[in-house]
């Protein structure tokens, strides 16, 4: 391998790594958004349904009473309703999702150059590459939403449990065996 060759492979592989990582951030942040949808929906559902019973009770008996309750009810599904178009969590998991998927493809253009610089381009055509992959992740990293400590926690999690990591070893693990830097 050329000696100016090594430092483009090695700020690949560096970059490499870290975009795996960010990729599992997001993916973990839009599964907790995924899930903050389904129970909003579900509470939603609930809510609805108990305001439709009230309803149906206040029609067949004429107590004010039930007329409170069902009042009391449809109130308290209008407002969860406001929160939850205001909040928008279904905007936030789709946010999340393009973020992850835009990631997976930078994810996959390192690997590609990493590839590459297995192979006999020219290092100027490398350089070039690295430089353009490098300016299109930062792009995606200015327009990616922000990620909660939780989603921080469960990829942490991950990683302590051999998933994403920088080391040699551990990236080679995550590339064909073509392109490890320590081939069995």
């Amino acid at each position: 391998m050329s000696p100016d060759l090594v430092p483009i492979l090695a700020t690949a592989r560096e970059i490499y790594g870290r975009v795996v990582w960010t990729h599992k951030v997001h993916e973990q942040e839009r599964e907790l958004w995924t899930k903050r949808v389904r129970k909003m929906n579900t509470i939603n559902i609930w809510l609805a349904g108990v305001t439709t019973l009230l309803a149906i009770i206040s029609a067949s008996l004429p107590q004010t009473i039930v007329l409170i309750f069902t009042a009391l009810a449809a109130t308290s599904t209008v407002c969860f309703a406001v929160w939850q178009a205001s909040s928008d969590p279904a905007a936030n998991e789709a946010r999340q999702r393009v973020a992850g998927k835009e990631l997976l493809w930078i994810r996959e253009q390192f690997l590609l150059l990493i590839t590459a610089c297995h192979g006999n381009i020219p290092v100027d055509q490398l350089q070039h590459r690295l430089d353009m992959l490098t300016r299109e992740l930062t792009a995606v990293y200015k327009f990616a939403p922000d990620t909660s400590p939780e989603a921080l926690a469960a990829t942490e999690d991950m990683l302590k449990k051999g998933h994403f990591t920088f080391s040699d070893e551990e990236i080679d693990a995550m590339l064909p065996t073509e392109l490890r830097k320590n081939k069995p």
